[in-house]
């Protein structure tokens, strides 16, 4: 596309600093260049992708490209959308040329910014050997601890993945307390001791305490997820949970009942009145998730895994008639790619329509694949008894990451800036005597 053809319509992108270049000086320099601060600069260069000047045609946006390279800033130039512009009030760095040399000045105001829907990829980075000596170290010290190391082994596993789980050049960030995990298990295996010396000692007291676990079922996964958002973060936001004890109770007490009084028929609307719980009561700072999803999708699903396992059943027998080794086979594919077809399924249908303001996240997982991922990692994790599991993980959450996306509007940076000035003051409050993960 030629400039003269279409006038004005390119933008400079930073994409961050080039190889054999020092972060540090490349961000004094910039922040020098375009004389604003070290933090706005730091901002630009930790977004991969901040249009640092737009509207220019091609011979402008190669000078800038050589000025920006001569500072060890990595930028290119990307065609300007056609799309109906917004206004922003985010600041804007323009030039001014003239004489006979080059002079870039910054000029700070309202600007009007095209916004435009933009699939923004998450990208994993972390490596299964690298990963490999956290797992065995856990395991280890777990051992050794008698299970007290443990809750340090989960932030580490947790801090690892969120840590290697980037969106748009920024990663997650786990940031919960060891201790606060540990009076939760503690809190856990009391509870589990007393109920099994009940059992042994009278029936009434057993059945007591088992309808004192049903009952206090919905606390625990009320308070897990509030405390798991509460330390996830992304950009220095946190996550919120904020869902009540009665929803979590019809979600998975109530409605599961109904499922099994009903022979099954109520199943797929208890699986969707869960999920619809868990994300529908999440928010990523202020802005709250609006999930979509409609329980008749859900029953389709169902309706797929239960032809999956009839077809699959048939196939097994007359493979037993035939041949009985290939009994067992046939079993373990069926289970597998049953297994393959509801998450995938589900994971599409979850994400799919899962939207937080003008965003919406996109999932493009497929059966085949995932199936081959399911089948591999279960091999290996069979032949290396059990030493593959770090490679099986690492190899998962990087599938995951990259069949998600999020279909963004505009900058991610921006709308992350403005949730963190609105939690700002909110995110700093202490935790109560219940700021604890409770998990069975």
């Amino acid at each position: 596309m030629s400039d003269s053809a279409t006038g004005n319509n390119f933008q400079v992108v930073c994409s961050g600093v080039l190889p054999g270049f020092s972060h540090t000086d490349a961000r004094s320099a910039l922040a020098e260049l375009f004389k604003t601060t070290e933090e706005t600069a730091e901002k630009i260069l930790a977004s991969n992708r901040a249009v640092i000047k737009a509207g220019i045609d091609e011979a402008l946006g190669e000078k800038y490209l050589q000025k920006l390279s001569s500072i060890g800033i990595a930028a290119h130039l990307k065609p300007e959308p056609v799309m109906v512009a917004s206004a922003s009030d985010a600041a804007a760095i323009s030039t001014a040329t003239g004489g006979g040399g080059e002079r870039i000045s910054s000029n700070t105001g309202a600007a009007t910014r095209h916004k435009t829907e933009e699939h923004v990829p998450f990208v994993f980075t972390g490596n299964g050997f690298e990963y490999f000596k956290i797992w065995i170290v856990n395991i280890l010290l777990s051992i050794i601890t008698l299970g007290i190391y443990s809750a340090w082994a989960k932030v580490r596993n947790k801090q690892y993945f969120y840590g290697n789980t980037l969106l748009d050049g920024a990663s997650f960030s786990y940031t919960a307390s060891p201790v606060k995990i540990l009076i939760g298990r503690i809190i856990a295996f009391v509870f589990f001791v007393v109920y099994a010396v009940a059992g042994e000692l009278s029936i009434v007291a057993g059945v007591i305490m088992a309808v004192l676990l049903i009952v206090f079922i919905p606390w625990v996964i009320c308070t897990s997820l509030r405390f798991n958002a509460r330390y996830s973060q992304y950009r220095n936001v946190p996550f919120v949970f904020h869902g009540r004890l009665g929803e979590a109770a019809m979600a998975f007490l109530l409605w599961p009942l109904l499922g099994v009084v009903t022979l099954g028929i109520l199943m797929p609307y208890a699986y969707y009145q869960q999920q619809k719980f868990v994300y529908s009561n999440h928010a990523y700072g202020t802005a709250e998730l609006d999930f979509r999803a409609t329980v008749g999708a859900y029953y389709v699903v169902f309706l797929l895994v239960l032809g999956i396992f009839v077809i699959g059943g048939i196939a097994a027998s007359l493979a037993g008639i035939v041949l009985p080794l290939l009994a067992f086979p046939v079993v373990a594919a069926v289970y597998l790619g049953a297994f393959a077809y509801f998450v995938v399924a589900t994971s599409n249908l979850n994400y799919n329509n899962i939207h937080v303001r003008e965003h919406r996240f996109e999932a493009q997982w497929k059966v085949q694949s995932y199936f081959w991922l399911l089948c591999t990692n279960t091999l290996g994790i069979l032949v290396t008894l059990g030493f593959f599991i770090p490679w099986a993980r690492v190899r998962t959450a990087r599938y995951k990451a990259e069949h998600t996306s999020v279909l963004a509007v505009g900058d991610l940076d921006s709308f992350a800036a403005a949730e963190r000035d609105a939690v700002g003051p909110v995110a700093e409050g202490v935790g109560d005597l219940f700021d604890i993960d409770v998990g069975f």
